[in-house]
Parts: C-alpha cells; sequence; structure tokens
C-alpha cells in the first residue's frame, strides 16, 4: 500500500479534524479567488475607463506638445494632421484617429465667467470610440464637427446656472496672442466621473474650436484608438518608426504614460490584496499548523506501532505530508466551487459601489473570474499546509519508539 492511500484513509477516518482543516483551507481559498477577481476587474475597468475617456490608446502630437504645461498652447499645434493620419489609419491595428483642439478659457452667459477646459472634437467618431457621449445627464451630443454648439459638464452648468438652449460666449487666446470669442448654444449636459473635471468641461465642435482659436487646418493632437489594448506600446513605436521614414516629425504617447493616475491606484491595489493575501496564508499556517499538531498528539500510539513494525522514519514524514497536499487540494476544489457560487451572486446581485475619491459615481459590482488568482491560491495553500505539516511530521518521525508506545 503507497502513501497516498493511507493517507487518503487517515484523512477520512479522522473526519471531523480532516473537516476542521479543510474548512480552513476552502475559506481561504475562496477569499483569495474572490479578492483576485475583484482587483482583476476593478484594474481592467479603471484601465478601460481610463481610456475611453478620451485619452485613447495612443496620442500623436508636435514635438514638445507633451511637455509639462504645454496641453492646450496653441504654439504646438500640429500642423501636418491630415498627413499624419492617413499613416496613422494605414497600421492594421488602428481603429479608429480621432482629431483634437485642446484649449483653455472662460465662458460666460452674460452674469457669470468661469473658467474652462474645452476640447474641440469630430463627434460622430468620439461617439463611436468614448465614454463621454454616453455620459449625458441631460440633452444631446454634438450633432456634426461644424455644429456651433457646446456639451457642459454638469458641474459648470451649475456654477454658469446654464441650461439647454441657453447661449454660452466662450473666450480664449489665438497664437497671436489676442483674445477671441465665439457663441454656441449648449444641447446637453454630461455627468463626467472626475469631479474636477466635471466643474470644467466644455466639449465642441472641431470647427467651433478653430474658429476660435484662429487656427484653421491644425489641431493640438491625434487620439488613436485600437484593437487591443496590450499591442498600444508595440503600435506606438512601429508608428513612430513609419512617420520618421517619412520625415514626419511628432511625438507619441502610449495611455500608459499618459494616465499616471492609473499607475498610482494600481500600486495601492496590489499593496492592499497583497497584504491581505499574506493575512490569509498566516490564518490558514497557524490554523493548520495547529490541527496538524494535533493529529500527532493523537496518533503518536500508532506512530509508534508503524515505527515498531519498521517504518522508516522517511516515510513517517512523506505520510503527514501526503495528508496535508489531499487536504489542500480537496479544500483548494471546494472553495473553487465555493467562489464561482458566490461570483455569480454577486455579480447578478446589482450592488452598486460607491464612488472613489474624485469622483462622481459609482459602478456595479462585478467580480471577474482571475484564472491567475485561483491558480496563486491554490499554490499558496498547498505551499501552506505542507508547511504548517513539515514540523509535526518531522517531530513524529524522530520520536522514540518506547515513548510513542507508552504515551498516553
Amino acid at each position: 500500500m503507497n502513501v497516498w492511500t493511507l493517507a487518503a484513509r487517515n484523512i477520512t477516518r479522522n473526519l471531523r479534524r480532516s473537516l476542521l482543516t479543510g474548512g480552513v483551507v476552502v475559506f481561504g481559498f475562496a477569499a483569495f479567488a474572490l479578492a483576485g477577481g475583484f482587483m482583476a476587474q476593478s484594474l481592467i475597468g479603471l484601465r478601460d475607463g481610463t481610456i475611453r475617456s478620451g485619452m485613447g490608446h495612443l496620442q500623436f502630437a508636435a514635438v514638445g506638445a507633451f511637455a509639462p504645461g504645454a496641453d492646450a498652447d496653441p504654439e504646438h499645434a500640429l500642423h501636418e494632421a491630415d498627413r499624419v493620419e492617413a499613416v496613422l489609419r494605414r497600421h492594421p491595428q488602428v481603429v479608429e484617429v480621432l482629431p483634437r483642439i485642446d484649449f483653455t478659457g472662460l465662458i460666460s452667459d452674460g452674469r457669470r465667467t468661469v473658467p474652462h477646459l474645452g476640447v474641440g472634437l469630430d463627434p460622430g467618431r468620439e461617439a463611436r470610440c468614448m465614454d463621454t457621449p454616453t455620459a449625458l445627464a441631460a440633452g444631446r451630443w454634438l450633432a456634426g464637427p461644424d455644429e456651433p454648439a457646446v456639451v457642459l459638464g454638469t458641474g459648470l452648468a451649475a456654477s454658469l446656472a446654464a441650461g439647454l438652449g441657453d447661449t454660452v460666449t466662450l473666450l480664449a487666446t489665438t497664437r497671436d496672442g489676442t483674445l477671441n470669442a465665439v457663441d454656441a448654444t449648449v444641447v446637453g449636459l454630461a455627468n463626467l466621473p472626475i469631479k474636477e473635471l466635471d466643474d470644467r468641461f466644455v466639449a465642441t465642435s472641431i470647427d467651433l474650436a478653430a474658429t476660435l482659436l484662429d487656427a484653421p487646418d491644425t489641431v493640438s493632437k491625434l487620439v488613436v484608438v485600437l484593437r487591443d489594448t496590450s499591442t498600444a506600446r508595440g503600435v506606438l513605436a512601429e508608428l513612430e518608426q513609419e512617420l520618421r521614414g517619412l520625415g514626419i516629425a511628432v511625438d507619441g504617447r502610449s495611455w500608459e504614460d499618459l494616465a499616471p493616475f492609473y499607475h498610482q491606484v494600481r500600486l495601492l491595489y496590489i499593496g492592499i490584496f497583497g497584504f491581505m493575501g499574506i493575512v490569509l496564508v498566516a490564518v490558514v499556517l497557524l490554523a493548520s499548523a495547529n490541527t496538524m499538531t494535533m493529529a500527532v498528539t493523537e496518533r503518536t500510539r500508532e506512530i509508534g506501532t508503524l515505527r515498531a513494525l519498521g517504518t522508516r522514519t522517511g516515510f513517517i514524514r512523506r505520510l503527514f505530508l501526503a495528508e496535508a497536499v489531499l487536504l489542500g487540494a480537496a479544500g483548494c476544489v471546494a472553495g473553487a466551487l465555493l467562489s464561482l457560487l458566490i461570483r455569480f451572486f454577486l455579480n447578478h446581485s446589482g450592488i452598486m459601489l460607491p464612488p472613489p475619491p474624485g469622483a462622481t459615481r459609482g459602478w456595479p459590482l462585478h467580480v471577474r473570474f482571475y484564472a491567475t488568482a485561483y491558480l496563486a491560491g491554490a499554490l499558496a495553500m498547498l505551499v501552506t499546509l505542507a508547511l504548517a505539516s513539515w514540523l509535526p511530521a518531522r517531530r513524529a518521525a524522530r520520536l522514540r519508539i518506547v515513548e510513542a508506545l507508552t504515551h498516553v
């Protein structure tokens, strides 16, 4: 009879103790898997939300446009936008290219004047690829690239006391330093997820923005949407090389370069869930070590009998280790089933998470099936049980036969 058969019989023979240890593994594994799935879903949601908020996967602009403080500087306008766009669209990974004109200035309704962060865009392309057109709290999205209209953030609209159909005046500085103004009609109010942006956001048609800045045939940047987010850096390198080969001087950035907030939140999540994982492993280690120690104590005379019959000490150690591995494997399977069941109910519960700091709205609770978390949880539980059984197994194997047989 091999060690695994004996280990399985010992587990079923001591059912109460096995269920106690297995229960610790089941709930530890389920917590590990669910926490990992929630973290993965949160990070993926944050990544996709960052990209679809208007940032895109890649951005191309004039040389120096990505320097600090140069975001809406008319001096860094891209003058060969049509030529650059044609090159970008040839790449098989590119889904859409969105021209943008960024500007800052003042907005007035005749009674109040407040600062704003404006963007001129092509409404049709934007609606196909970005989330801002779907975040309307009232009204409609811009109808075309030449419509003299604006969509305001709800916070900015509240500051101005402006409503749908009102006329507002946009003021900005042109490239030659003069102040220019255009009138536009408020056609929509957008509820943006970041409060600071919601309080300053103005979206208008790209032709109206060009008129305001007196900058025809130029854009601030081109935003590129890709088929696969994971290819962003590779596609950026390929497009930069192709543009350089054509003698076009532009700067390119991936969404990862432009989203420091995402990396900060990612590090925070990794730290939080890493700490939770350490705590779970410690709990399982202590609980299973206590159970394995009890097993050795209760079976001391049995161990002495095995030793008296000529069983080697190495076999005793392997027997306890095999019991721990079998318990861990069974607990991981049961824990996986439990986590999938809990995940199903959570994902269909309709629970809304509260908005994070700086945001204006939350999102539905969703736990992703994250295979890496399941594999990591299984490995953590098996290694933990093996470690927890090692010292008791070592102690059992080193007992003197006479002492073990006379143990009460």
